[in-house]
């Protein structure tokens, strides 16, 4: 069951709708910080309130995003179809604002308690494991509620202790070859196009650091009744 889920897990990596949905999130989670950070070098003296209300409202922005991303994103995960559900996170916006906010509030909640934990708090990788597997559950329940039958049996979020850890020590790993792939390739394209190359190297870097949600999800995933 491990290393089906890893497998399954790095089987997300394969398709491009991955790496577009990766940018998404890139530009919903630093665009923002970039508008930011020019409004306090145009404020002068009211730079300082700017950064202190950015700084407030990085942590929304990141799981946000983090959100839209996983429930874009869901269908390939879970291994239910190949291809992402670009309009389903903005449906939900749209249509159940209150649950969209409802689930960056658990989002931010579980980010601050993690932020508490001794050293496990600073590991990345866990904290990415924490935020995209509640947005994962969170998609489950909604499809569950859309389709009762979805679900073979009893749903179990909760993976086993050394799961959980296999899965943090594989993504801690994955994540920096993530990022030694992201800087290999950026390299790479510089050579040819002069700018594209670090643009290309951040989606890539983030996406490896989402490989512990992945295989998590495809976990979750062999619950389901595929081909529903």
């Amino acid at each position: 069951m491990f290393w089906d889920s890893v497998v399954g897990g790095l089987k997300v990596l394969t398709f491009w709708e991955t790496y577009v949905a990766g940018l998404e999130y890139l530009l919903l989670f630093m665009g923002p910080m970039v508008l930011i950070g020019l409004a306090m070098e145009k404020s002068g003296e009211k730079g300082a309130a700017v950064g202190c209300l950015g700084m407030l409202v990085m942590p929304m922005l990141q799981v946000a995003a983090i959100a839209v991303f996983v429930l874009t994103l869901a269908p390939i995960i879970f291994c239910l179809s190949e291809d992402a559900a670009w309009s389903f996170p903005w449906k939900v916006i749209t249509v159940a604002p209150g649950l969209f906010l409802k689930l960056v509030g658990i989002l931010v909640v579980s980010a601050i308690a993690l932020a508490f934990v001794p050293f496990l708090g600073r590991l990345q990788s866990l904290r990415t494991l924490v935020l995209g597997g509640v947005a994962l559950v969170f998609v489950l329940g909604i499809l569950k509620e859309v389709n009762p039958e979805l679900v073979s049996g009893k749903l179990d979020a909760i993976p086993g202790f050394w799961f959980a850890v296999g899965l943090l020590v594989i993504g801690a790993i994955m994540a920096w070859v993530g990022i030694m792939v992201a800087a290999l390739l950026a390299t790479a394209v510089e050579v040819a196009t002069e700018g594209l190359g670090q643009l290309l190297m951040f989606p890539v870097a983030a996406i490896f650091g989402f490989i512990p949600v992945f295989m998590y999800g495809s976990w979750l995933g062999s619950q389901l009744r595929h081909g529903f």
